[in-house]
C-alpha cells in the first residue's frame, strides 16, 4: 500500500512529518488497502467546508472527511482520500491541551479507520473508534 501526503495549507512543522502520517494511516487501514493508494490531504477551513457542504450537506468546517473511491481497474489506483483541516486540528489540539502534531496523527488514524469501514455515528461506536485510535497510536509509539 502506498500513502501519499499532500499539504494544501501551510503547516511547516507538520510537513516534515509525512513519514509519521503515512505509518499511522497504514496501521489503521491494515490489509484491506494493501494493493492500492490512499491520499492524505491536509487542507484549510474553506476547502474542507466546501467538501462538507458538497458531499455531506453540512455547511460547516469539520476536522476530517474520508472518501472511499470506486474500485479502479488499474493496479495501485487510489482507493480512498482523507481530508484533514489543519486550522481545525490546531484549534482542537489547543482545546484538548496537546500539540498540532498529536491532533493531526489522531485525525489521520480516525480518517483511515473510516476508510477501513469503522463508523462513529453513535456514542458507543465513537467510543469504540476512539479506543482503537488510542491503541494504534500507542502501538506505533506516536
Amino acid at each position: 500500500m502506498a500513502v501519499t501526503v499532500f499539504f494544501q495549507a501551510k503547516a511547516p512543522s507538520a510537513a516534515k512529518s509525512g513519514g509519521l502520517f503515512k505509518r499511522a494511516a497504514a496501521a489503521a487501514l491494515g490489509r484491506a488497502f494493501a494493493r492500492g493508494t490512499v491520499n492524505l490531504i491536509y487542507t484549510g477551513d474553506a476547502a474542507i467546508k466546501k467538501l462538507n457542504r458538497q458531499y455531506l450537506k453540512k455547511d460547516r468546517v469539520t476536522d476530517v472527511i474520508a472518501f472511499n473511491l470506486p474500485p479502479a481497474p488499474v493496479p495501485g489506483a487510489a482507493l480512498g482520500e482523507i481530508y484533514i483541516c489543519l486550522p481545525q486540528a490546531r484549534r482542537q489540539g489547543r482545546a484538548m491541551g496537546h500539540s498540532l502534531m498529536t491532533e493531526l496523527l489522531v485525525l489521520t488514524v480516525h480518517g483511515a479507520l473510516h476508510l477501513a469501514g469503522m463508523d462513529d455515528s453513535t456514542p458507543a461506536l465513537r467510543a469504540r473508534m476512539n479506543a482503537r485510535t488510542a491503541r494504534l497510536l500507542k502501538k506505533l509509539r506516536l
